[in-house]
């Protein structure tokens, strides 16, 4: 296994968003689904989808080995938005641009979501 295999949702960055907008969606249902919401009460399942605001979760930004608090909003169907501050703590504090390559993993001992630019496009 590679360092980036742990990453089950990768996603790269698209001019959307990196350009203004302080979220990102996670548009993948499937991979939501099974790698993050599955771990999770059903509780705080219930609150991802039906509350405005979602269930505020960890980020650690396991290259800098920093934490961060969103927001984390689903559907039904489990297409999630990561929110609040995003843009702060990741597009700028990162200096993310479009074709970027970041990932996610879901740790189930710690229960936080890890992060990571997976490739940087420096074009």
């Amino acid at each position: 296994m590679t360092s980036h295999d742990k990453f089950t949702i990768k996603t790269t960055l698209t001019e959307a968003d990196v350009s203004g907008r302080d979220y990102i969606t996670l548009d993948n249902e499937e991979e939501v689904g099974e790698h993050i919401v599955t771990h999770w009460h059903p509780m705080n399942i219930h609150k991802a989808i039906s509350n405005e605001y979602g269930i505020e979760l960890t980020i650690r930004d396991i290259d800098t080995k920093s934490d961060h608090k969103v927001n984390f909003r689903c559907n039904a169907s489990y297409a999630g938005i990561l929110q609040g501050h995003w843009r702060l703590n990741f597009i700028e504090r990162r200096s993310l641009k479009t074709g970027d390559e970041i990932g996610f993993f879901w740790d189930p001992v710690l229960s936080i979501l890890c992060f990571s630019v997976l490739v940087k496009n420096f074009l």
